[in-house]
């Protein structure tokens, strides 16, 4: 997964567009931008070939694409990326993401929780360690 070497990214200034190429996005800094135009929920957004960054937790609730992204560091161990959900109903402090396209972005400190559907994904990218 994840290279750990220093890369030199631009960092989105317009938290305001739906769409990203290019660039470092921080996942909070998004999330805060869209809170104050009253958007509680990141949708319909694109990234191409993104450094998505954290620390966060992404909240995936559906409709999301992944093509060719490399989902972060795990250390060997693909689970340390997965925050199963204890409560059936929500999830508390997880950044809320829908019907986004990532194609060649690249993950830095992030999180993932949501359905087990998309957990399993996830998981099947990487083999537990022996």
């Amino acid at each position: 997964m994840t290279d750990l070497k220093a890369q030199t990214w631009n960092v989105a200034t317009d938290l305001s567009a739906n769409h990203f190429s290019g660039v470092a996005v921080s996942l909070v800094d998004l999330h805060r931008a869209r809170l104050l135009k009253g958007e509680a929920l990141l949708s319909g957004v694109t990234f191409e070939n993104c450094r998505i960054e954290g620390p966060a937790v992404m909240l995936v609730v559906g409709g999301c694409s992944f093509d060719a992204t490399d989902f972060g560091y795990s250390g060997g161990d693909i689970r340390s990326l997965v925050l199963r959900p204890a409560s059936p109903t929500g999830v508390v402090g997880a950044i809320p993401v829908s019907d986004c396209s990532f194609t060649g972005c690249q993950m830095f400190a992030i999180g993932y929780t949501g359905a087990e559907a998309f957990l399993a994904q996830i998981l099947a990218l990487g083999s537990e360690p022996k």
